[in-house]
C-alpha cells in the first residue's frame, strides 16, 4: 500500500512544488495588500475541493499513459488494494489541504466555529466529488470522465442559481447544523458504495 501511494506522490512531485509556490505567492500577496485572514481563508476554501480532483485526474491520466493497470494486475496485489490506494490518496490530499486554513486561523487566533464548519464542508465536498469521479475514471477513462467532471461541477452551480432565482428560502442555522451532524454518516456510506463500485468495475476489466 505504501508503494502504491509513493508511486502517485512521485508522479505528482513536480506539480506539488508548483502548487506550493503558487500558494505561498498568494498568501504573501494577500498579506502584503492588507487582506485579512478571512480573505485568505476564502481563497483556500475554494482550493480544498479543487486540488484533490485535479491531482486525482492527473494520477489516473499518468496511469493510462504508462499502461500501469496492465502491469499492476500482473503483480501480487489485489485489485481492492489498487482501488483503496486511490481513495487513501484522496483522503490524504483533502486532509492536507484542510489543515492549511485550519492551522492558519488557529495560529492567528481567528479560528471560529464558522471557519471550522466551512473547512469541514469544503473537505466533505472534496471527498464527495472525488468519490463520484473514481468509479467513472475506472469505467470510462480520464478523457470521457473529464466531461463528467464538468457536469459534476456545473450541476451544483446551476442548481444554486435556479434556487436563488426561484427565491427559495435559505436553510436555517438549525437545518445546516443538522446536516453537518449527519454528514459523516452519509460520507462513510457513500465512500463504501463508491469503493465497492470501483472494485467491481476493475474486476470486470481485463486490463
Amino acid at each position: 500500500m505504501t508503494g502504491l501511494l509513493l508511486k502517485d506522490l512521485l508522479y505528482l512531485k513536480r506539480q506539488g512544488r508548483i502548487f506550493l509556490f503558487l500558494l505561498a505567492f498568494y498568501i504573501i500577496f494577500f498579506a502584503a495588500t492588507g487582506s485579512g485572514t478571512d480573505q485568505i481563508t476564502s481563497m483556500l476554501l475554494t482550493l480544498i475541493p479543487m486540488l484533490p480532483m485535479i491531482v486525482l485526474t492527473n494520477a489516473f491520466a499518468y496511469d493510462e499513459m504508462s499502461k500501469w493497470n496492465t502491469y499492476a494486475l500482473t503483480l501480487p496485489i489485489t485489485r481492492g488494494k489498487l482501488v483503496f490506494a486511490r481513495y487513501l490518496l484522496t483522503l490524504l490530499l483533502t486532509c492536507g489541504m484542510a489543515l492549511i486554513p485550519f492551522l492558519m486561523n488557529l495560529l492567528s487566533g481567528s479560528l471560529s466555529e464558522e471557519t471550522g464548519a466551512a473547512v469541514y464542508a469544503a473537505s466533505g465536498a472534496a471527498l464527495l466529488l472525488c468519490e463520484i469521479l473514481i468509479p467513472l475514471f475506472y469505467r470510462f477513462g480520464t478523457q470521457k470522465a473529464r466531461l463528467a467532471l464538468l457536469v459534476i461541477v456545473l450541476i451544483p452551480t446551476l442548481g444554486a442559481f435556479l434556487l436563488k432565482q426561484a427565491r427559495f428560502a435559505a436553510p436555517s442555522d438549525a437545518q445546516i447544523l443538522f446536516l453537518l451532524k449527519i454528514s459523516p454518516v452519509f460520507l462513510v456510506v457513500f465512500s463504501v458504495v463508491s469503493y465497492y463500485l470501483s472494485c467491481k468495475i476493475l474486476e470486470n476489466k481485463e486490463n
